[in-house]
């Protein structure tokens, strides 16, 4: 019975998180060609993130996720992990390459998540233009 709810509950998620693909929701798929060249991540919406990880535990959540880049305590006990990915923004359908992704838990469960939208430092980008030129 568990094992079908967990191959049920690994199915939704890859429909939420890849099945879109930029034509779902409020992606722009101008936007999201573009970021096709920036990353070879798949972008992540806020809205399915959200739906998806509040209310799971640390370890729901790392399975939806990987490993975090950053593990910190923050204020009144909450645990911080840090995630950079691609985002598409829900209110303009813009991809932001290198954004901060903040999941707090609060008593074990994840109750609030931040997004902190960004595109790559101008440096990271010269430096792996550099690279791939060696």
């Amino acid at each position: 019975m568990l094992k079908t709810i967990s191959i049920s509950f690994s199915t939704l998620l890859l429909v939420f998180l890849y099945g879109c693909k930029g034509t779902g929701f409020k992606a722009n798929k101008h936007n999201y060609s573009q970021q096709k060249n920036l990353s070879e991540q798949s972008a992540l919406k806020q809205f399915n993130l959200n739906y998806l990880a509040l209310g799971k535990n640390r370890i729901e959540v790392e399975n939806l996720m990987g490993a975090p880049e950053g593990r910190t305590l923050g204020q009144n006990g909450e645990y911080l992990w840090d995630y950079r990915r691609p985002v598409i923004d829900d209110e303009s359908g813009k991809v932001y390459d290198w954004s901060l992704i903040t999941f707090h838990f609060n008593k074990g469960k994840c109750s609030f998540i931040n997004f902190t939208l960004s595109n790559k430092p101008v440096q990271l980008l010269e430096e792996h233009q550099s690279a791939l030129a060696d």
